[in-house]
């Protein structure tokens, strides 16, 4: 009976010394994941704005209403140019956003990327390429009624408009993880 007492007595004091030293070990391993998935997180925030950024700085974005009326451009690169690195940078964000928690950042991320690609939506509407390849004309004749020339008047405003949102939405982003 003492044998047995005292082998279940070395049986809890060895349970007790593995807990004592493999609990906080485990811990401290959780610890560490935790932090190294916190800096992955933090990586790949700064990878998605750096991308925002690619696009931001292909738009001009006015200060004002007058400022745009006397320059009139909308983008520093060609409609085509934009596009290619908007698809470049939505492949980017695609996998970076799937993953990342519901959040402010997040919204503010996707905002961003979804104001880039409104502009890009109006801008094709008013794209008058340089070149006109003969396969691409129509020979019916249009007829735009006044409305449709006003409206297609606005659409470069709308454009800018888009850039704007997407600027600011970006500078939050910005504020937000450097928080």
């Amino acid at each position: 009976m003492k044998k047995s007492c005292s082998s279940i007595n070395r049986l809890a004091i060895v349970a007790a010394m593995l807990t004592c030293f493999l609990v906080p070990a485990a811990t401290r391993a959780q610890s560490i994941t935790r932090l190294s998935q916190s800096a992955n997180h933090v990586n790949e925030n700064e990878k998605a704005i750096s991308a925002l950024k690619r696009l931001q700085d292909q738009v001009i974005v006015y200060r004002s209403f007058g400022e745009f009326e006397e320059n009139g451009r909308l983008a520093r690169v060609p409609l085509q140019t934009f596009e290619m690195e908007l698809r470049d940078v939505t492949l980017e964000l695609q996998p970076i956003i799937s993953v990342m928690p519901p959040s402010k950042l997040r919204n503010e991320i996707v905002n961003t990327l979804a104001s880039y690609r409104d502009g890009l939506f109006w801008w094709r509407k008013i794209d008058q390429p340089h070149v006109v390849h003969v396969s691409a004309l129509r020979y019916e004749e249009q007829n735009h009624t006044a409305s449709d020339s006003a409206f297609l008047s606005n659409v470069p405003y709308t454009v800018a408009i888009h850039w704007r949102q997407a600027q600011a939405y970006l500078i939050e982003a910005e504020r937000l993880l450097a928080n």
